[in-house]
């Protein structure tokens, strides 16, 4: 989180930076300012958690259906 917000405070100074200056240099601030949030995204998603433990694996109970249902189902269809 730390990384994301230093590169989100990089792109607000390369934003105003980019207001304030001519040529070359105004270009290059505002493709910092374009293209920085989806590089820190990818920093931050490719860092994982970093409290240290993993995910718990979840599993979904295996769902039975009796027959006897479904003969229900068709007589009141009938």
């Amino acid at each position: 989180m730390i990384r994301y917000l230093v590169a989100m405070s990089i792109r607000v100074v390369c934003i105003i930076a980019g207001v304030f200056v001519e040529g070359w240099l105004m270009w290059v601030c505002f493709a910092g300012a374009i293209f920085l949030p989806y590089f820190a995204v990818i920093i931050a998603n490719a860092t994982g958690n970093s409290s240290g433990r993993s995910a718990e694996t979840v599993v979904a109970p295996t769902l039975k259906v009796e027959a006897a249902a479904f003969e229900v189902a068709n007589r009141k269809k009938l």
